[in-house]
């Protein structure tokens, strides 16, 4: 499983919040908690313990090597969300968090499942969305979903993809630049 190490030893090109990410190793063979976590402000539990889930990406050899090495751009991937879902409620869902605003916005949807594309001006707009929203929970008609984000490693969207996120002058959403 050196697909973390990797990651770190290749260094990460991403700022938040006017900083730069920096990313090591850890002092410690595994996670370690000292004491009893207690809860946050909010009343939800300080730690949550995954290493149980089938979502673990480094569970085993096999899912280890999946995971790819993508460097931050100004596009994300969205995916695993609810059909019900459209591109109005992705903006809005965003914008309620204090996110950027895309400046595009693609959909696709499969049989099962909503994901697309979002754009953004800068790099730092993107990785901005990533650390606020990424893994959020939510419903929409009663279907659950956790918002999931990922860098694309696309500079930029497809140009037959692009459907414009801001608003024309009427207050109307625009559908294309």
């Amino acid at each position: 499983l050196k697909l973390p190490s990797r990651r770190i030893s290749s260094g990460i090109n991403a700022e938040y919040g006017g900083s730069q990410l920096n990313v090591s190793h850890s002092k410690h063979r595994e996670v370690v908690i000292y004491g009893p976590p207690g809860l946050l402000d909010d009343g939800s539990e300080a730690v949550q313990v995954f290493i149980q889930s089938r979502f673990l990406r480094y569970a085993t050899p096999k899912k280890a090597s999946k995971n790819r090495l993508v460097e931050a751009t100004k596009v994300l991937h969205f995916f695993a969300m609810p059909l019900e879902v459209d591109e109005d409620f992705v903006l809005k869902l965003l914008e309620d968090k204090g996110c950027p605003t895309p400046t595009s916005i693609s959909m696709h949807k499969s049989e099962v499942c909503s994901a697309g594309l979002l754009e953004f001006d800068t790099v730092e707009e993107a990785t901005d969305t990533v650390a606020i929203a990424n893994h959020l929970q939510g419903s929409i008609k009663g279907n659950r979903y956790i918002l999931k984000l990922a860098f694309t490693g696309k500079k930029s969207m497809p140009t037959g993809d692009r459907a414009a996120a801001n608003t024309n002058g009427d207050g109307e959403k625009s559908k294309s630049k």
